[in-house]
């Protein structure tokens, strides 16, 4: 029984494959009879039905068959080639995505849509980018390929969209400094992890975890005994947590430091007369 189902489990034989063969052969001496504008529909009737790789053998099939002066069709099928292979996604993917939009506007820079080939050039980019504790080198050439957007073509519809990818690509950066903070900070390393956190705030004003960042730049300033610095960051966590969570971690955190200098003083005063601890300079 475990041989028959192994069995039923192999790959094809060579007469499948040969089959196969011929019926994909088959295929392609239909379309082969179609208009090259048919084919073009019926690739776009693939991907509308999320049949990417489809669509793509459609079009590859049908891209030699376009004269080269064709200003028309040819830079339609040369698009839903790059926008079949972001659509299927992967790495592998999103890598050929970039290399057919750059061809685009290598080959058609003045064309209506050249605007959205930038735009794809970047977001194809940003769909490699890496987790935020790996190396970012990719993050950065998203942000420079999606500028352009905002340069070449500022009135552009697509100009709103690549803010909005570049303000996710700055967090990732933001989100990677702030971990090489937290690196610094539990290892109590406190002025390093203060130095990473201040460079964030500057250099990244709109991050989306800044709450985070905020609690654990007053809670390393606190034990550097910066109180005053730490009351203006724990008071900007309160104004801006609006789920006061960590604003309140972040009040015990000062609690607890304020406990702990008291305690401190009175170990260190309490031998004194009333007159000399009143005299005596605070811890």
């Amino acid at each position: 029984m475990a041989l028959l189902v192994m069995g039923l489990a192999l790959p094809a034989g060579p007469a499948a494959r040969v089959a196969l063969a011929r019926e994909k052969a088959g295929r392609s001496s239909k379309t082969a009879a179609l208009p090259p504008e048919e084919v073009y529909g019926l690739a776009l009737e693939k991907m509308a039905k999320k049949r990417y790789y489809s669509a793509r053998a459609l079009l590859q099939e049908v891209m030699p068959r376009i004269p080269p002066e064709d200003r028309d069709l040819l830079p339609k099928v040369q698009l839903a080639i790059a926008d079949a292979f972001y659509k299927d996604g992967g790495i592998v993917n999103y890598g050929e995505s970039l290399n057919s939009y750059r061809n685009f506007l290598t080959y058609f820079p003045q064309h209506d849509q050249a605007v959205y080939a930038q735009y794809m050039v970047g977001m194809s980019m940003f769909q490699q980018v890496l987790a935020p504790d790996r190396d970012q080198t990719m993050t950065l050439k998203a942000i420079d390929e999606l500028r352009k957007v905002e340069t070449l073509h500022p009135d552009s519809p697509y100009a709103k969209e690549a803010r909005g990818v570049i303000d996710r690509c700055h967090d990732r950066l933001a989100e990677k400094e702030r971990l090489v903070g937290r690196f610094y900070q539990r290892r109590k390393s406190w002025p390093a992890a203060v130095d990473r956190y201040r460079f964030v705030l500057d250099r990244y004003p709109r991050f989306d975890n800044m709450n985070r960042l905020l609690l654990d730049l007053g809670t390393c300033l606190l034990a550097l005994n910066r109180r005053d610095e730490a009351q203006e960051v724990i008071d900007r966590l309160a104004r801006e947590d609006a789920s006061g969570k960590l604003s309140r971690q972040a009040q015990q955190r000062l609690s607890e430091y304020e406990r702990r200098r008291e305690k401190e003083g009175e170990k260190l005063y309490g031998d004194l007369s009333e007159k000399e601890r009143k005299e005596a300079p605070g811890p």
